[in-house]
């Protein structure tokens, strides 16, 4: 047994929160739910975290979508649960995702269900994936949904890979940039220190500057260093911890330049979500409780929340959306229409469709943009250098013929 603190939404619509012992976070949410509440969501109380827990990495993602499509596979063929899991397990050249395997069969073997076995590993399947299978599994569907999962991954993992790509290039050039112009400031510019000695009252104001600077980063060398060690080891720190992701995606949301991206992506993760779940059989209330674990952007946890309680107290989700402001009225406009119809889940699968193609288009205009800019701006920059140094160099052979 293990504590687990909780928030849930009482009879009156307000928001509640507190901790229960239980066996996992789906026991958590059963003991909430008898007790009439509505969950939100249940995460085990934080206990102390060693550096070997913060720094081990996470199980990737697509080795479980492979799993995922293989399991799949092997049930549509005729195979048993307990038989596939061995088998799979058998086959998986993987040390981690055999230990993996191996801990939901024996779960399996011990009576639990497999959405019982997922729940406790939240790494590898996040609570959308477990409530998803849980839900299947009920209905008698679990190869389908199986199957949907893993399409539905392969695509988020196809899209975070483009996303990657559309930040590594401009990551790459901000990088290097910032190494020719320690290169030079730390063995290019000493060597004319020499040439300069007592001609400095006569040196434009620039090329003082380009010299100071390189004296400046080599007596701070050292301190320069391990600053950026300090910087980097904090934001992975910051990253493992779950914190720093945030913070990024938020100053994103507020900047003029990639507050479209935010939007577009939020509104993609949503309505995906929404299909997925809603597709699956999951309620609506449910369903919401898990997309706020998808929303990574500050303050939209706290909107989903106001959603869930006004669509608990029985109003309709596009008006609970629009009241929040978590959603565009375009957003909103397209997933009323497919409440009207009584397709909400095929409306919100065709808006995540079309904001995935808005997501993939924006990032190619920043990306179109942001290289030729930091482009430019390192060329100005070892430019501005060379000159300045030139300069001065040209200026001294001046007074001395």
């Amino acid at each position: 047994m293990a504590r687990f603190d909780y928030r849930a939404i009482d009879a009156a619509g307000n928001l509640a929160g507190g901790s229960i012992e239980a066996g996992s976070a789906g026991e958590a949410l059963e003991a909430v739910r008898r007790a009439g509440l509505t969950p939100l969501e249940a995460r085990r109380a934080a206990t102390r975290r060693t550096l070997r827990d913060l720094l081990a990495p996470d199980p990737g993602a697509a080795p479980v979508t492979t799993f995922t499509t293989d399991l799949a596979m092997l049930l549509k063929g005729g195979v048993t649960l307990a038989d596939a899991l061995r088998i799979l397990a058998e086959l998986e050249p993987r040390r981690w995702l055999r230990a993996l395997i191996a801990a939901i069969l024996a779960d399996i073997t011990a009576g639990k269900s497999l959405s019982e076995a997922l729940a406790r590993h939240p790494k590898a399947f996040p609570p959308v994936y477990a409530k998803t299978v849980e839900v299947a599994e009920a209905a008698g569907r679990l190869e389908e949904a199986l199957t949907g999962l893993a399409a539905e991954r392969t695509r988020a993992e196809a899209l975070r890979r483009k996303v990657s790509s559309a930040v590594a290039y401009p990551a790459f050039l901000v990088v290097a940039a910032l190494g020719v112009l320690a290169f030079v400031l730390l063995y290019v510019i000493p060597q004319f220190e020499t040439a300069i000695a007592g001609f400095r009252g006569q040196m434009t104001g620039s090329a003082l500057l380009v010299f100071d600077l390189s004296a400046a980063v080599r007596a701070h060398a050292d301190l320069i260093g391990s600053g950026l060690t300090l910087v980097l080891a904090a934001a992975l720190l910051a990253g493992r911890i779950g914190g720093g992701r945030g913070l990024w995606i938020g100053l994103a949301a507020r900047l003029p330049v990639t507050r479209p991206i935010v939007a577009h992506a939020e509104a993609m993760a949503f309505c995906r979500t929404l299909a997925v779940l809603t597709g699956n059989g999951v309620d609506i209330s449910t369903a919401l409780r898990l997309i706020r674990g998808v929303m990574r952007r500050p303050g939209a946890a706290r909107q989903v929340d106001a959603v869930t309680a006004e669509v608990r107290q029985g109003r309709r989700l596009s008006d609970a959306l629009t009241e929040a402001g978590l959603m565009s009225p375009h957003v909103v406009q397209m997933l009323r229409i497919g409440e009207e119809a009584g397709e909400l889940g095929p409306a919100a699968a065709r808006v995540a469709a079309f904001y995935e193609v808005k997501l993939e288009a924006a990032l190619g205009r920043l990306t179109a943009v942001l290289g030729p800019a930091l482009m430019i701006l390192v060329s100005l920059l070892i430019a501005w250098v060379i000159i300045s140094v030139m300069s001065a160099l040209i200026g001294i052979n001046d007074l001395l013929l």
